[in-house]
């Protein structure tokens, strides 16, 4: 039985689309329909009795896996797109990390910066304790004093 999710994929679509054993890897220039063919690929994995739990997706931008979670949800409902793992590489390790931060003695609402939020927080310090800036430089400071690293 074919769904219909599957009708107007080319032979190479197809084969990608529901190949259900082992890892895949897509490789097409632009426009060529890859993200047609992996959100119709975890469609057929949930189709196929795969929990949308276990099918980890990442992007690039979180314009793509809100598009791509659209996408999946008119194919599969709202409910097993909410409970994919799509995201950009930060947002889903982000949300990992929250998960588990106990583990490692952290709350969950931890905040992460980059290098840029680091060094506004330290100008902000140096501001509200009267500290000159031209004297004590913002950057030095997060020289010295990298941010934490878990390893």
């Amino acid at each position: 039985m074919q769904h219909d999710y599957l009708k107007g994929l080319n032979e190479s679509q197809y084969e990608a689309v529901t190949s259900l054993q082992g890892p895949l890897m897509v490789l097409a220039g632009a426009g060529s329909g890859k993200t047609r063919v992996l959100t119709m690929r975890i469609a057929h994995l949930i189709h196929n009795g795969i929990d949308p739990f276990n099918i980890l997706a990442l992007t690039f931008t979180n314009k793509a896996a809100r598009e791509m979670k659209e996408r999946i949800a008119k194919v599969v409902g709202d409910s097993n797109a909410r409970s994919l793992w799509m995201g950009t590489f930060h947002s889903v390790f982000a949300r990992i990390l929250r998960i588990e931060a106990h583990y490692l003695g952290y709350p969950s609402n931890f905040t992460i910066y980059d290098q840029q939020d680091a060094l506004n927080v330290i100008k902000k310090v140096l501001k509200d304790m009267n500290i000159d800036a031209d004297l004590y430089k913002p950057k030095k400071f997060r020289q010295e004093f990298p941010p934490i690293k878990i390893t």
